[in-house]
């Protein structure tokens, strides 16, 4: 049985001003100056056009922040739609460099920490921008605390003084009743 053995190919040398040459033709000149510089039909122009700028498009990231009691540096956790895929339990941590977005884990026996990634963000660019939407934080924390002042009864002291004005008012508004022998009716 013979092997062969190829060499590896060296990487093509990229000429920048070509990248954007081709750029401005796929997503910027017209269709007619698109197929004739590639050779190929309007209608091939077109679905090419489409292809890159659907490609190229800005897939949108939204994170949604539930606060929880602090537990050592953990502080929240979060939910991430990427353009229509939800990733949950990201971790909210309040690091040496503030807030940040850690990967989602799970318990497993053989890791060397314990945890296994369940989802990786691989994208520096990406966990920048999942770094700064974790920085919402505050604000979920600020929702939650309105949300509770919102629904938290009064104290009892409070309670009270308002049920004493309340009677207060009530008693003011009913009629004294009559004195005199009139106004004693069960003999």
């Amino acid at each position: 049985m013979a092997t062969t053995q190829t060499a590896a190919a060296p990487a093509p040398v990229v000429d920048e001003a070509a990248q954007e040459e081709m750029r401005r033709l796929l997503l910027e000149a017209p269709i007619a100056e698109l197929a004739e510089n590639q050779g190929i039909s309007i209608d091939e122009a077109v679905a090419l056009r489409v292809e890159q700028a659907i490609a190229n498009a800005p897939r949108p990231v939204e994170v949604t922040v539930r606060p929880i009691e602090p537990q050592g540096k953990l502080i929240g956790f979060a939910s991430v739609n990427f353009g229509g895929v939800v990733v949950d339990d990201f971790k909210v941590v309040n690091g040496k460099n503030g807030v940040f977005l850690g990967a989602p884990s799970k318990p497993d026996a053989y890791a060397r920490s314990g945890y296994r990634s369940t989802a990786r963000v691989m994208d520096r660019a990406l966990q920048e921008r999942l770094d700064t939407a974790a920085e919402g934080y505050s604000v979920a924390v600020e929702k939650l605390i309105a949300r509770a002042e919102a629904v938290r009864p009064a104290p009892i002291r409070e309670q009270m003084e308002k049920a004493a004005q309340a009677a207060a008012k009530e008693n003011a508004a009913r009629t004294a009743p009559a004195k005199g022998k009139e106004a004693r009716d069960d003999r």
